[in-house]
């Protein structure tokens, strides 16, 4: 069997993956179901589709590889702080360089 939870916490590993509630209710094998439902970070909402609607959504399993990063990363448009290119900190005794000039 198989049960369908929303999370009801700001983020919870299923299946070993970061997932959000945003991304809406996971259909599940019961027994991490039963995990997050007991652990309070997510409610059954298995009542709230119909049968027809449960057989037509997947069931993540946990021996299912998880989507690349780098797939998630090429999804996401937004620049990370990791993108950005270091700068090179001021050399000893000299002050940091502004970038724009202030008025004296």
């Amino acid at each position: 069997m198989s049960k369908i939870v929303m999370l009801t916490v700001a983020a919870a590993y299923v299946n070993g993956v970061m997932r959000h509630p945003h991304e809406g209710p996971r259909h599940l094998e019961d027994g991490e179901a039963d995990r997050l439902i007991n652990g309070k970070e997510a409610d059954d909402v298995t009542s709230d589709f119909t049968a027809e609607q449960r057989k037509a959504m997947p069931v993540e399993r946990s021996d299912a590889d998880p989507v690349p990063a780098a797939a998630l990363l090429a999804a996401d448009a937004t620049d990370h702080q990791a993108n950005i290119p270091a700068t090179e900190p001021a050399a000893a005794g000299e002050a940091p360089k502004s970038k724009k000039e202030t008025s004296k």
